[in-house]
């Protein structure tokens, strides 16, 4: 199959099968409601925890999931929190001077069970944090902004895992499960626990415009790693990575197997790299489930396996 070109979108041409040019990313869909973090109690002090306020604001837009979707907004300032989980239809808009911090405490993160193409945690076998950012079984979701940042204050994490002190795998910076019609885009990302954007059992997913900035010599923080997922279009991102910039994943030995859902039809292009110990672009490791489909150009690797 050839990787889709999202509706509305026009091809220029056709090179070895694969689309070769989708001439403009398609608008971010409009939502007939909006609110702003600070109208259910958010404080964007840096100091005060604004993880009810999240969890709050996305409860209440969610019930206008079926009559023309939501918008939160975040707007200038420092605002700490635990994990929070999206809604469908929905978008998350980062204003200009907005900063998400994620917590550094434990407390606030939720326990996972492990992937089930994972069949254990990454850093410990038993379960994992709740991502930041997360959802699951989720139809249209947006992730944007006007250059807003999000920052996963990843260093307690790091240390955490160097000195082998975790009972859970960390936390990801974004995470969606099982969902479709995804959009991660005109952000900046830094310090993330572990992985930054782990898009995983899902399909029809655009990243783009994304600034992905950890430590070189920081532990596991891959930019952008679809993971079992189908139409994939990764453009215009600037990473720089203590692992791989990309990793395209499906799974972990007999789990993945036995799950059997292989990520394809992806393509990456004009994308920039810098990670001095890894991979601009990897196929794995854990790649179980299979990978088929990809088409990888316009790629700058500065400083990198």
């Amino acid at each position: 199959m050839l990787p889709k070109e999202p509706e509305g979108c026009v091809t220029e041409s056709r090179i070895f099968g694969f689309a070769s040019t989708w001439l403009s990313i398609p608008p971010s869909p409009k939502r007939k409601h909006s609110a702003v973090l600070t109208d259910f109690g958010g404080v964007g002090d840096g100091k005060t925890s604004n993880t009810k306020a999240f969890n709050s604001a996305i409860t209440n837009l969610s019930q206008y999931s079926k009559d023309g979707g939501a918008q939160l907004i975040v707007p200038p300032g420092k605002w700490l929190t635990g994990s929070f989980n999206l809604t469908s239809h929905f978008t998350l808009f980062l204003q200009k001077d907005a900063v998400i911090l994620g917590s550094q405490d434990e407390s606030e993160w939720p326990q996972l069970p492990v992937l089930p193409s994972y069949g254990r945690g990454r850093d410990a076998p038993d379960g994992r944090f709740s991502s930041l950012i997360f959802g699951t079984n989720l139809t249209d979701v947006v992730i944007t902004g006007n250059n807003g940042t999000i920052d996963g204050q990843g260093s307690y994490w790091w240390s955490k895992f160097k000195n082998d002190q975790l009972k859970l795998t960390r936390p990801y910076m974004i995470e969606l499960m099982y969902s479709n019609q995804i959009q991660i885009s005109n952000l900046t990302l830094v310090n993330s626990p572990s992985w930054f954007v782990h898009p995983i059992y899902s399909s029809d997913i655009i990243i783009n415009g994304l600034t992905i900035l950890a430590p070189v010599g920081s532990p596991n923080t891959d930019g952008i790693d679809p993971d079992s997922c189908t139409n994939v279009r990764i453009e215009d991102n600037y990473i720089v990575s203590g692992d791989d910039c990309i990793a395209i994943k499906s799974g972990w030995d007999q789990y993945g197997i036995k799950f059997g859902k292989p990520s394809q039809q992806i393509v990456i292009r004009r994308l920039t790299c810098i990670s001095p110990d890894s991979a601009t672009v990897a196929l794995g490791s854990e790649m179980s489930g299979g990978i088929q489909d990809v088409r990888i150009e316009d790629i700058t690797a500065i400083t990198t396996e």
